[in-house]
């Protein structure tokens, strides 16, 4: 005699959980912790992650508000390294 199998209810497909927006990448394994963006950031936003050290013996750079950031890319201006990599605010729906 075959036993019928259990139906199971199909799982709901929940919404995509979106990944929270960067206005900065930074390239924190070129980064030598010159400090140059943190002096020349208008919106003091930027400042060395002491926590990590990264390839080259530094403490590199970081993003410490995204929301104050206004992606004016003054901190890619300045970097001698180009570890910035600057996007524009998405536009709200």
């Amino acid at each position: 005699m075959a036993i019928a199998p259990e139906l199971t209810p199909t799982p709901s497909l929940e919404p995509l959980v979106r990944c929270a927006w960067s206005p900065l990448e930074i390239a924190e394994e070129r980064c030598k912790g010159c400090e140059l963006c943190i002096t020349a950031c208008p919106h003091d936003v930027l400042d060395l992650d002491r926590s990590i050290v990264n390839r080259l013996g530094y403490h590199p750079v970081r993003l410490t508000d995204a929301t104050a950031c206004t992606s004016c890319a003054i901190c890619a201006k300045v970097c001698p390294d180009a570890v910035f990599t600057v996007y524009a605010r998405p536009k709200e729906a």
